[in-house]
């Protein structure tokens, strides 16, 4: 189980709906992203395995660098 907040869901679900306005994308709903998000932090986890930073919540430098990839690196096709 990931616990994170509703604020850092809603953080990168802005950085997301931004990407996609500047690829000329239709946007999904929040409830569609949620799904994306969590494995994209799941696969963050798992990367940093190795840290051994497996628990419940999530750490914020994890947040934040999975927004710093959405950032730098979301493009749709």
């Amino acid at each position: 189980m990931l616990l994170y907040t509703e604020k850092q869901l809603d953080v990168a679900y802005r950085i997301d709906c931004k990407a996609r306005t500047q690829n000329d994308e239709p946007w999904i709903t929040r409830e569609e992203f949620r799904p994306l998000y969590e494995t994209l932090i799941e696969h963050f986890m798992k990367a940093y395995e190795s840290d051994k930073i497996f628990s419940d919540e999530v750490p914020e430098y994890l947040l934040n660098s999975v927004n710093d990839l959405l950032k730098a690196t979301l493009t749709l096709e």
